[in-house]
């Protein structure tokens, strides 16, 4: 299996991603709408640092021992962060960096300017940010995806009052939450109260946590302390907790086998959050577009930003992507994209995506022609077609869609076939094979992921006219992927 050279989500945020979040404010998604506008008498300024050391693994082959390389990151935030209505928080990075360097090979991620004001809520024990009006890029995704999120440390506190030397467990759905991963299947992080000084009262935290995440195994150990400020207190008395989180420092060891869709890692990561009470909640110093920002806010896709959906745009320009979270890229190249659908841990769906030479704009593809070339570039694998058909979307975009039937290993597969076709002759060739008993769970994947994608413009041309099918109404002509995004 090959990768993109990427890293998972906390190596990336922890070298951009293999550790994120958990919750404490229940926000849900579906009131995301009201995000945007902050609150800015409760704002905090919030500074995190990461720190990451160890090796990626990636298997090789069945009987070859995997391949290793070292990775390393260090990355620095700086935010203002402050409640919004309808739940969830509005954050302003006046600075997001990470260096990355994996196997040797340097680089450094930055925020772009266009994408430092970004909403968060939460969804399960899961912070989930995203643009109000555009969409973040996968690598922007992980950047912001810190492990122990500053909207769930309040969650670390005991539940009721305590005395020095008291201990409590951690809720087991937060701690899946903070260290990013779907389930926690034994173990757990421990609190204790370690007395007041200066003010403050110490806890110190600990735990070793087996579980899952994308569908394998991973050994997390946690080791840290965090402080709440306090006021006179007697020390001879219990203590309710009830203050906020403002200081946090943690080593986390992580050990996560390979996935379907990224590589195994073993790492040590340091974590150290500081926040404050902010009076200067207008931000004057904004940041400016850095040096080398390659996502210009001149080719960003605009749109009703919410959680769940990431945006993709080909190197070339050819086309660009507005997709489900769950689509994760592990091969992009001049041949042609190659995504994978995992849901809840499950390999649901392989698809690939094809630039095609551009045709003449008054002779877009047939049905029959598609099915003929599905046919062919299946070989023995074809068993039938299934279902055709076609329509052309609002913004004049042909669509041919061909599901067919067959077997490849011995299995059932599905083979969905789309070619969209633009009306100056720009055409997308997306092909998308499950087994057939992945059925179910993929349900309309394929066209929300069609759906999303946008062809370059074509100025000169006017859109023919909108037509649909039964099988294939023009009312799904919306570029974004619709409703219901979570796992």
């Amino acid at each position: 299996m090959a990768w993109q050279a990427t890293e998972p989500a906390w190596l990336m945020a922890a070298v951009i991603g293999c550790v994120a979040a958990g919750g404490v404010v229940r926000a849900q998604a579906d009131g995301v709408d009201a995000v945007g506008t902050a609150v800015s008498a409760a704002t905090d300024r919030i500074r995190i640092t990461l720190d990451v050391q160890g090796e990626a693994f990636a298997p090789t082959g069945r009987d070859a021992p995997p391949v290793r390389f070292p990775i390393a990151l260090e990355a620095r935030f700086d935010l203002r962060e402050a409640p919004v209505p309808g739940g969830g928080v509005q954050r302003r990075y006046v600075d997001a960096a990470a260096d990355v360097r994996v196997d040797g090979a340097a680089r450094r991620v930055t925020l772009s300017a266009d994408a430092r004001i970004v909403a968060v809520v939460l969804r399960g024990t899961t912070p989930s940010p995203y643009l109000v009006d555009g969409f973040l890029t996968r690598e922007e995704l992980d950047l912001l995806e810190t492990p122990f999120d500053p909207l769930l440390l309040d969650a670390l506190r005991p539940p009721a009052t305590v005395a020095v030397g008291d201990t409590w467990e951690v809720a087991a759905d937060v701690v899946a939450g903070l260290l990013a991963i779907d389930t926690v299947e034994s173990g757990g992080i421990t609190g204790t109260f370690g007395g007041i000084v200066d003010g403050r009262a110490t806890m110190k935290l600990s735990g070793i946590v087996d579980g899952a995440a994308d569908g394998v195994p991973t050994h997390v150990t946690v080791e840290g302390s965090f402080t709440v400020p306090v006021a006179h207190h007697d020390a001879a008395e219990p203590i309710a907790l009830d203050g906020r989180v403002s200081h946090l420092a943690v080593t986390l060891m992580e050990r996560r086998e390979a996935s379907h869709v990224a590589p195994g890692f073993d790492v040590e990561a340091r974590l150290a959050i500081a926040r404050t009470a902010d009076s200067a909640a207008q931000d004057t110093d904004a940041p400016a577009a850095a040096a080398g920002d390659r996502s210009a806010a001149s080719l960003r896709r605009p749109g009703p930003g919410r959680p769940g959906v990431v945006w993709l745009r080909d190197a070339a320009g050819r086309y660009d992507i507005v997709h489900d979270e769950r689509w994760r890229v592990i091969e992009d190249g001049s041949d042609g994209l190659v995504m994978r659908f995992v849901s809840r841990g499950a390999l649901v769906s392989q698809c690939s995506i094809t630039a095609l030479p551009r045709a003449p704009a008054l002779s877009p593809p047939s049905i029959a022609e598609v099915e003929r070339d599905v046919e062919r570039s299946l070989g023995t694998q074809f068993g039938m077609v299934e279902k055709s058909s076609e329509a052309t979307r609002s913004d004049g975009v042909r669509i041919v869609r061909v599901a067919t039937a067959g077997r490849a290993d011995g299995l059932p597969f599905r083979w969905i076939h789309h070619v969209l076709t633009d009306s100056a002759g720009h055409r997308i060739a997306v092909t998308c094979m499950l087994e057939t008993s992945m059925e179910g769970r993929f349900g309309t994947a394929d066209r929300d992921l069609v759906d999303g994608i946008s062809l370059p413009a074509a100025a000169d041309d006017p859109p023919p006219e909108t037509a649909g099918t039964e099988d294939s109404p023009p009312d799904r002509e919306a570029r974004v992927p619709t409703e219901s995004l979570t796992p």
